[in-house]
């Protein structure tokens, strides 16, 4: 018989699951890999497959007291040509038949989470660069003996330029934007240090990216992908991990991912 709960409930440490679901229990840092598409939704037309980002994610936990902890992520990614499996350089735009420049990598970060104990629940507080934070929120819930951590976050921010650097909050390339990330893991897993994780992601923006060159035609666009934990400097994805390592060079020291945590 399936059973499904909604958290925060008595028995459940809404604290110390978020911590060992996205990182680690102690302080430390664990990587997460996302692999996603990005698509233009335009009235009128089907869901337009862009590019495909390949991303990896660093996440470092320092505690703060028994309620609180830090969590500082960075992440580097690029883009990937859906026909030829290649860096992106370009997009032929199927609507306009213009041809224009792709974003090829991007890197974002470092910024931070802190999250606190709030009754039985959470509350946390993002710092980004080059986004404008509305709110974020956290929801469990549990089936079957697995536990979903699903987290919404409402911001203004951008898509990465094709110079690979983030638009700012003053340019007409922002807009409003709704990342949702949910994974999940096994309710005995939470036991463990650093819980074995997987899950799902989308990014929402309120129109698409003007590099996209759709003018002012309205629509949205909306990246969807996979979100994978996996152990630090151990390449999930071997193609990815050389693609990383070949644009950016001084964020490697051999096959050792090197962050740019802050000082």
């Amino acid at each position: 018989m399936s059973e499904s709960r909604s958290y925060p409930a008595g028995d459940f440490d809404a604290l110390a699951a978020y911590r060992r679901m996205f990182a680690t229990a102690q302080d430390g840092v664990a990587a997460w890999w996302y692999f996603g598409t990005a698509f233009a939704e335009l009235p009128g037309h089907l869901s337009l497959p862009v590019i495909q980002a390949e991303t990896l994610m660093i996440y470092k936990t320092t505690t703060l007291s028994a309620d609180a902890f830090r969590m500082d992520w960075w992440e580097i990614g690029y883009m990937r040509d859906l026909a030829t499996g290649e860096i992106a350089r370009s997009w032929t735009n199927p609507i306009t038949g213009a041809t224009v420049a792709a974003p090829q990598k991007f890197e974002e970060g470092p910024a931070h989470f802190l999250i606190a104990r709030n009754g039985a629940g959470l509350k946390l507080e993002l710092t980004q660069a080059h986004a404008r934070i509305e709110r974020v929120d956290v929801e469990f819930s549990e089936s079957d003996g697995r536990v979903l951590l699903e987290q919404t976050e409402r911001k203004v921010r951008g898509f990465p330029l094709p110079d690979g650097t983030m638009p700012s909050l003053d340019s007409a390339d922002v807009s409003s934007a709704r990342t949702t990330l949910s994974i999940q893991s096994a309710r005995g897993d939470l036991q463990q240090s650093s819980a074995p994780c997987s899950g799902a992601y989308d990014f929402e923006l309120r129109k698409p990216p003007g590099w996209m060159g759709f003018g002012d035609r309205p629509g949205s666009a909306i990246t969807r992908g996979a979100m994978v934990k996996a152990p630090m400097n151990a390449p999930l994805n071997p193609s990815a991990w050389r693609r990383l390592q070949q644009l950016f060079p001084d964020c490697f020291d051999g096959d050792e991912v090197r962050p740019r945590w802050p000082a």
